[in-house]
């Protein structure tokens, strides 16, 4: 397997186990965040 595909592979397991994670936390909770929200968020989070 080259680098790349494992590197692929890798992230797209990553971002499946994160979904997995969103939608457990979806079932836990009643919080939801807006798009707005979500955009505010990680503008601030890398200092924009």
């Amino acid at each position: 397997m080259s680098m790349e595909a494992f590197e692929k592979l890798h992230f797209d397991s990553d971002v499946y186990c994160k979904l997995l994670e969103a939608e457990r936390e979806a079932e836990l909770t009643d919080v939801r965040y807006s798009s707005k929200d979500v955009l505010k968020a990680m503008c601030e989070a890398i200092g924009e």
